[in-house]
């Protein structure tokens, strides 16, 4: 065992604490939603594999080293599953050695065991990855409702002639428990700690407490799988985080991800219980919704990737400035507040994977899954509040808002919509006027030369905050003086800042927007005249149709390759 908090050194042989005569085998992965982390542990009665994986390389790759000590000593093989996802045990499918009971006994609790006996696509998440999976026999059912508080041996014989007599009974700290005595060496308990599944259970061995995916139970797009229970999740942190402070646990050994401290645990559990508190009536994760999130987040990421192109354009421009100016420590300060390094890497890998997953015809939930990864990643490489200060705050509030909107989609919620009492023609005329007009203007900056910091931040402002609508022959127009109609105004002005981006963006030299009424109906109309032909134009059935939704109304578009055209239809004017 490495010494200090060392974490477990993986496709390595260390004792294990607090459990003499017992030795642990770790095959640590990088995660990933295909396969888990294997836990081997021999002692010389038995020999323990906890979650095989859900590739088959993996569980060929630990069948071999089983292999290897059945050869120096030969020992029954047990299989446990700390719960029956497919990314967990998958792979002993297409395994022989793991095909036969007399070699090697599967032990799952209960809910899981039957899961898998019927060969259950749902409880399992076959169904979700696009799999199909035949019944497996379960020799050994953990944590059954005929659970007695007394021992009960259960002899089970091997064809090699091995006899192994597992003592079920109850021990006294944590959620509900079995201790499994494997002849004469160290025993094993085993904790029931449904939440990320009803069938999730904990397994501890000496100092080492193996947990399954509790460290993640409560993250989007885990959140809201078949068989997630909110209650039961937050009570069973309750029950782990007790077991830890009951003491003799040295490290926690997750279903995904490095080997950790059990004082990092604990840590870990407070900010897991506050996210699982905040994730009432959430929808399940199924095939369906998976589909339409894995949609949501090619759209998302596509605008995201033009938002921080637009914002890296201008903070470098802002930095070259600077630099022309002498200015070499503003323009240093500057350029550090995006990553763009980062970014870039980041976004090239979500298109990386999409492309290749369009390539394979890959499953939803994996598309959705690696968004969901990047997302997280991004917003620790940007700082909003301070590129506020320097260009359009819209920008950066717009990226933030669509990688919230995204992460509440992957946890099952629908993105916020707050439909209020709003004047079109007021919102919309100063919409296009802030569009228009510099935030900074001559005036500003020659008022400010006697103090250097109020200066220098104007000037940043008015080389950074460049109209949109600057440089285009633009005309606004209302059919009436006031049409109120109930939008979000929020995702209205995204969506009108959007479609005034894509024009500007493809060429147009003339834009006009008009609102008219048309019964009871406010209909806005954006077009732009193109001088030459340019990019297709996005349609209303993508991103912008979900994001008209939301802001209360329906979008639809046209083109006849000079003109393009943005009609959004408002209903239940006030």
């Amino acid at each position: 065992m490495p010494g200090g908090d060392a974490p477990l050194l993986s496709l390595s042989w260390h004792p294990v604490p607090g459990a003499p005569g017992a030795r642990i085998y770790p095959l640590i992965r990088k995660i990933d939603t295909i396969s888990s982390n294997s836990y081997l542990i021999q002692t010389d009665d038995v020999i323990l594999l906890i979650d095989p994986g859900g590739l088959a390389e993996q569980s060929a790759q630990l069948a071999l080293v089983i292999e290897e000590i059945r050869e120096d000593h030969d020992r029954p093989v047990f299989v446990f599953l700390t719960h029956a996802h497919l990314d967990h045990f998958f792979g002993t499918l297409c395994t022989p050695a793991f095909a036969h009971p007399d070699i090697a006994v599967f032990a799952v609790q209960e809910a899981g065991a039957a899961a898998l006996e019927r060969g259950d696509g749902k409880l399992t998440q076959a169904d979700l990855f696009g799999q199909t999976i035949s019944p497996v026999r379960i020799g050994l059912h953990l944590i059954t409702d005929e659970r007695s508080s007394c021992a009960v041996p259960i002899p089970l014989a091997f064809s090699n002639g091995a006899t192994v007599t597992i003592t079920r009974g109850q021990t006294r700290v944590g959620p509900a428990q079995e201790r499994i005595q494997f002849g004469a060496g160290p025993s094993l308990e085993v904790y029931h700690t449904p939440g990320h599944s009803p069938d999730s259970i904990c397994i501890r061995m000496g100092g080492l407490l193996c947990i399954g995916d509790v460290l993640f139970a409560a993250n989007p797009g885990i959140a809201g799988l078949c068989g997630w229970d909110q209650l039961a999740l937050i009570h069973s942190l309750d029950g782990i985080e007790a077991l830890i402070a009951d003491g003799g646990i040295d490290f926690i050994l997750p279903g995904h991800g490095r080997v950790i401290t059990a004082a990092d645990a604990v840590r870990m559990f407070v900010a897991i219980r506050s996210d699982a508190l905040a994730l009432e009536n959430i929808a399940e994760l199924n095939h369906e919704r998976a589909i339409e999130t894995a949609a949501f987040a090619e759209d998302c990421m596509e605008q995201v990737n033009e938002l921080f192109t637009i914002m890296a354009g201008r903070l470098y421009y802002v930095s070259y400035v600077m630099e022309e100016l002498g200015e070499d420590d503003v323009a240093e300060e500057v350029s550090r507040l995006i990553k763009g390094d980062v970014i870039d890497e980041l976004l090239e890998a979500f298109r990386s994977f999409a492309e290749e997953h369009h390539k394979r015809s890959g499953v939803s939930i994996h598309l959705a899954l690696k968004a969901g990864q990047v997302i997280t990643k991004l917003e620790r490489s940007f700082d909003g509040a301070e590129l506020a200060h320097i260009i359009d705050p819209a920008l950066a509030r717009r990226a933030a808002r669509l990688l919230s909107d995204y992460t509440t989609m992957l946890r099952g919620f629908c993105p916020p919509s707050e439909l209020a009492e709003c004047d079109l023609v007021r919102h919309l005329e100063a919409l296009v006027t802030g569009l228009s007009v510099p935030s900074c203007s001559d005036d500003d900056l020659l008022s400010s030369d006697d103090d250097d910091s109020t200066f220098t931040r104007l000037l940043l402002r008015r080389i950074g905050m460049q109209p949109l609508l600057s440089d285009v022959e633009f005309s606004f127009s209302a059919a009436e003086k006031h049409i109120v109609a109930a939008v979000d105004r929020d995702d209205l002005t995204d969506l009108i800042t959007y479609i005034l981006e894509d024009l500007v963006g493809t060429g147009a030299d003339a834009i006009t927007l008009q609102i008219n009424r048309d019964d009871n109906n406010a209909i806005i109309t954006l077009r732009g005249t193109v001088c030459t032909a340019s990019d297709a134009m996005k349609t209303g059935g993508g991103f912008l149709g979900r994001l008209c939704d939301r802001a209360g109304g329906t979008l639809t578009s046209a083109t006849d390759g000079k003109q393009r055209e943005y009609t959004i239809r408002i209903g239940g004017l006030i």
